[in-house]
């Protein structure tokens, strides 16, 4: 009787626990819950959890993505497999949040301390939290919450070196014989610290003689005038240059490219050249018309000029309208391409498209190039008849991107 061999089955579990060891033992793969079993052998198929895009979360079990909750609301619960919206309720009275998040509930709104002096600079919001500040003239002694209000220093017995300001106090400059401590002149006579001994006995040194204090403290003020003065000059200089370009810019940036031919082109010497010489001519003609009767060649002369002049013209001299951006896939494309994708959001919201609609298209597109396309004509939609090139080339310049607002003009120009 021949042996009987081992059954297939047994050798592919065989070969299969084989396979899954050293893979183990090679490439360091652990076991997970998301394991295949054949024949009670378990094989190992480690899960890739998804990236969650800007504006997202990872789902607790690390099986999908979910749409953080808008400012002013909470997550309350998370969205469900293959969607992205979970639920958020708005913020109860007296909490916020102040951005996107995924948190279960909103921040307890702070309140001001009156016992450190504080005021309300404005009030909480579903939003934005409580806002506490001091009254004028006082300053922050503390950089966080918890800060006091104090009363700005008058420097008496001393000049303002500094003014005032809601983090810090005035910085005083203190007169002769006396010094500053605690952010107050205070007389030599009180001084019993080494550091104020120090600048009291430099004081000393200065010659006390009232004629050479005088000459001596007036030198000093002369020198600090006429630096104040040189100052005083190079700042209203610098303001000048500063305005003069900035006009300059505003006046490069303002001019459409294409707006009509007047705007952009300078005429040709030829033509006027050409224009005065046939000036010339009737002149000329009507001077010999006055000293004889006129004949058949004067008349061509006088004439056929005046119908070359007419030639010579440009057909676009009216002032040109508004420029109507067509419904044409190259052209809303042809905008795209022009606006840098990191200022893109800024883009359409300048242009008008709310956030709720940015939020939408982003989560039905989910290709960057087909979402920018889809809010540029959502806009274009919406807007009808005041969607136009020069409301794109307005807001390109008020983004400081004249760049692409030129490139945007050229390319359009050339569409068909």
């Amino acid at each position: 009787m021949a042996p009987v061999g081992p059954s297939p089955a047994l050798v592919a579990t065989l070969i299969l626990t084989l396979t899954w060891v050293w893979t183990e033992e090679c490439l360091g793969v652990a076991p997970n819950p998301d394991t295949l079993r054949i024949h009670g052998t378990a094989l190992g198929r480690k899960r890739r959890e998804p990236k969650c895009q800007i504006g997202e979360y990872l789902h607790p079990n690390g099986t999908h993505c979910c749409m953080r909750c808008h400012p002013g609301t909470y997550l309350a619960e998370h969205c469900l497999p293959g969607t992205l919206a979970p639920r958020c309720l708005q913020c109860p009275e007296g909490t916020f949040t102040a951005k996107d998040n995924a948190v279960r509930k909103c921040y307890s709104c702070q309140r001001c301390r009156s016992e450190f002096h504080q005021i309300t600079l404005s009030e909480c919001t579903e939003k934005e939290d409580t806002v506490c500040g001091c009254l004028p003239n006082q300053y922050r002694n503390n950089p966080g919450n918890l800060f006091q209000c104090k009363n700005c220093s008058s420097c008496h017995n001393g000049t303002i070196w500094q003014k005032c300001t809601t983090t810090s106090d005035t910085i005083c400059v203190c007169a002769y014989g006396f010094f500053l401590q605690d952010y107050k002149c205070n007389p030599c006579s009180s001084c019993s610290k080494e550091e104020c001994k120090k600048t009291c006995d430099s004081m000393q040194r200065i010659p006390t003689s009232p004629s050479v204090q005088k000459e001596y403290w007036g030198t000093w003020g002369q020198t600090l005038v006429l630096i104040g003065v040189v100052v005083v000059l190079a700042a209203v200089l610098g303001l000048f240059v500063a305005v003069k370009l900035i006009k300059q810019y505003r006046k490069r940036g303002s001019i459409p490219i294409f707006y009509s031919c007047v705007s952009t082109q300078q005429p040709k010497r030829e033509p006027v050249s050409e224009v005065s010489k046939v000036m010339m001519n009737e002149t000329k003609a009507s001077t010999l018309a006055l000293e004889s009767p006129p004949t058949e060649a004067t008349w061509t002369v006088s004439v056929v000029p005046r119908a070359m002049v007419a030639v010579e013209l440009p057909d676009c001299v009216r002032p040109a309208g508004k420029t109507q951006l067509p419904d044409n896939p190259a052209v809303l494309y042809t905008v795209v391409e022009h606006v840098l994708p990191s200022r893109w959001k800024e883009f359409v919201r300048r242009l008008g498209l709310s956030d709720y609609e940015i939020e939408r298209i982003e989560m039905e597109q989910r290709r960057l190039r087909d979402a920018q396309y889809e809010m540029l004509r959502q806009w274009r939609l919406q807007m009808a008849q005041g969607a136009t090139v020069e409301r794109i080339s307005s807001v390109l310049n008020q983004m400081e991107l004249s760049g692409c607002s030129e490139a945007i003009q050229e390319a359009l120009s050339r569409q068909p």
